[in-house]
């Protein structure tokens, strides 16, 4: 058996340059991951509230009474209360906040509805209308959309 050589290996130039590659590659990948995770704060959001609403819709039909959503744009929550909009009951869930603090709820608009937020009705109905989930430095807009007739909730 031959004996092994004892100057096989790595020069400490190698070294350093694997390293300063790999140090390249993880400051280029951390700031991908940035922007990756606070767009997913937005859509986490619109998702959220999209599902939320569904469930509300879902409550008040088998529960058989009227169920409001309502939003506080200027604290970035939202609750669900008994009754309609224009006279809210008791809080039953929420408040609910957005998910990191460069996202926000804009614009709720409601017909009908006495209020910033939606009315689901214990007959499948509902307030038409929209609110929309927006985010600083990003032209991202999502709006998640109630229907009056069937109470569908969309997002877009």
């Amino acid at each position: 058996m031959s004996q092994p050589d004892r100057d096989s290996g790595f020069t400490l130039i190698e070294v350093l340059v694997v390293v300063a590659l790999l140090g390249a590659l993880m400051a280029i990948s951390v700031g991908g991951y940035d922007r990756w995770s606070r767009a997913s704060e937005q859509s986490g959001t619109a998702r959220e509230l999209q599902t939320l609403l569904r469930s509300t819709h879902q409550r008040a039909i088998t529960e058989g009474t009227a169920m409001c959503v309502l939003f506080d744009t200027a604290n970035g929550e939202y609750a669900v209360h008994l009754g309609t909009c224009a006279a809210p009951g008791a809080k039953v869930d929420g408040p609910f906040e957005v998910d990191g603090p460069e996202v926000h709820l804009v614009s709720p608009t409601f017909a009908g509805s006495g209020g910033p937020g939606v009315t689901f009705y214990s007959r499948g109905t509902a307030t038409s209308g929209s609110v929309q989930v927006t985010r600083t430095g990003s032209s991202k807009v999502y709006t998640v959309n109630v229907e009056q007739l069937t109470g569908r909730v969309s997002l877009s």
